[in-house]
């Protein structure tokens, strides 16, 4: 008998619970697939032919098949076949059934094609703006190609469509399937890369949805030809709202459009419904590729603005101690020199050496020399005000920029620190170990050169507290006594 607290059980019972809860999600996905095929037919159908402007489902495929595999392959299947059923009605009930598993299949087939060519050339999907090109010919235009050239013969061939109407439906159903997986792949993939930031995002795109609104409802009602906005509102707001929420935006606003086309309303309207088609997919596909582009590239340019910022940071920064570094320290100390100057103000430089930190590394061990280190840093960095700068600029040595101070000053406040530092003591081992620090500082007013020779006067003071005997504080102007 299995013992149902074994390893093996629990195993088990996990991956069919996760079974059961990815089933659950095709079947929702699937009742999506099929109220987006009926949305698509109720909503942008063009007459009198009864053209479908955008096929929305070819874009759930694509991520369904992406997301769990083949097994969503039947569910696409089913769920394309409910959708077409009521529509591709014949006097034979067989061809009626055999026609409507024939484009139910080829929707299945596209899905699957879609994916594929998904895997194998853009693996990671939309990252930047490069990846559009080869999105748009290898996702978009060559698998549903195919399948559209399947699905025109099944309409020729039940008598849907005349032979002769076949190149025009052809057309309009590669432009059909590959704008829905445009629209839909990139709210997708929006929701995917979605961050930490995006809920800071959201005021941005609800500005960006009234923006929309204003512009359809002045188009409709006032002004025909504002529709044209809508892209530059949204390209607006690229910088603005991550790949989710201009995905949103550029699809719901781009939809709407559309409907507005099929109901007879706004600029895209032409005498036939050939040349309407026409225009409106030219804009919406311009429109969405123009949005998506310039969201990716900035998406981009944050990530690498992103990366700079960490690699920089993490050069000027001390891994161990978590203060800023000799290569950070420099610069602040520059400039805090000119804007003294300029205002004609002090400032101090200290330079602070453990004592026999030698001796603790070798008695105790590096890790004990980290850990005196790291108590160090915390010590001075406590008693340190927020406009001070503490750095590790050496092995054992700190530096501290204290900026508006003079020599008597930093003093006072550095004696505190050595007092602090001298009081501490570190358990390592089955030893209590205590230490103490040496302290030279020096004022700009002791230097009216440069801030490298405060610096070094910083020094020389360090160096007369180390011969004195160690463990105090020595001023520049003391060691000119």
């Amino acid at each position: 008998m299995t013992n149902p607290d074994s390893p093996v059980t629990s195993h088990s019972l996990d991956r069919d619970a996760q079974d059961s809860v990815a089933t659950a999600a095709m079947l929702l996905a699937g009742g999506a697939y099929y109220l987006l095929a009926r949305f698509g037919m109720a909503l942008f159908a063009v007459q009198p032919a009864n053209i479908t402007l955008i096929w929305l489902p070819a874009g759930l495929a694509l991520v369904m098949i992406h997301h769990w595999g083949r097994r969503a392959l039947p569910i696409i299947f089913v769920a394309s076949f409910a959708a077409n059923f009521p529509g591709m009605a014949t006097a034979s009930l067989l061809n009626h059934i055999v026609h409507t598993s024939i484009a139910a299949g080829a929707d299945a087939l596209a899905g699957a094609l879609t994916a594929l060519a998904l895997a194998r050339r853009l693996p990671r999907g939309l990252s930047k703006a490069t990846d559009l090109i080869p999105f748009g010919l290898w996702v978009c235009l060559l698998p549903t190609a195919a399948t559209s050239l399947i699905l025109t013969l099944n309409l020729a061939a039940g008598n849907y469509i005349p032979w002769a109407a076949g190149p025009e439906f052809f057309r309009m159903l590669l432009l059909a399937d590959s704008l829905g997986i445009l629209l839909i792949f990139q709210v997708y993939q929006g929701w995917k890369l979605s961050d930490r930031r995006t809920p800071e995002q959201w005021p941005f795109v609800l500005l960006g949805a009234l923006a929309i609104a204003a512009i359809l409802l002045i188009d409709f009602t006032l002004l025909p030809g504002t529709v044209f906005l809508i892209t530059l509102a949204t390209l607006a707001l690229a910088f603005e709202v991550g790949l989710l929420g201009m995905a949103l935006l550029s699809t719901t606003a781009l939809l709407f459009v559309m409907i507005a086309t099929t109901k007879g309303y706004g600029p895209f309207v032409a005498a036939t419904a050939e040349e309407s088609n026409f225009r409106v997919l030219t804009f919406v596909f311009s429109s969405a590729l123009a949005t998506l582009g310039v969201t990716l590239q900035s998406r981009a340019l944050q990530a690498t603005e992103k990366a700079r910022s960490l690699w920089q940071e993490a050069a000027e920064h001390d891994a161990l101690t978590d203060l800023p570094n000799r290569r950070a320290f420099m610069p602040r100390l520059r400039l805090e020199h000119e804007r003294s100057t300029r205002n004609k103000l002090a400032y101090s430089v200290a330079m602070l050496d453990l004592d026999h930190f030698k001796r603790i590394n070798d008695t105790y061990g590096h890790a004990a020399g980290d850990a005196v280190l790291k108590a160090v840093a915390t010590t001075v960095l406590a008693n340190c005000r927020g406009i001070d700068t503490p750095a590790r600029v050496g092995g054992e040595e700190f530096a501290i920029l204290l900026p508006e101070t003079s020599s008597e000053d930093a003093r006072i406040m550095l004696e505190r620190i050595r007092v602090a530092v001298a009081l501490l003591t570190l358990p390592i081992g089955t030893t209590d170990v205590s230490l103490t620090i040496s302290i030279g500082v020096a004022c700009s007013a002791d230097a009216q050169s440069d801030c490298d020779t405060v610096l070094n006067l910083a020094d020389q003071a360090l160096y007369a507290a180390k011969r004195h005997g160690r463990n105090r504080v020595i001023t520049c102007a003391q060691t000119t006594h």
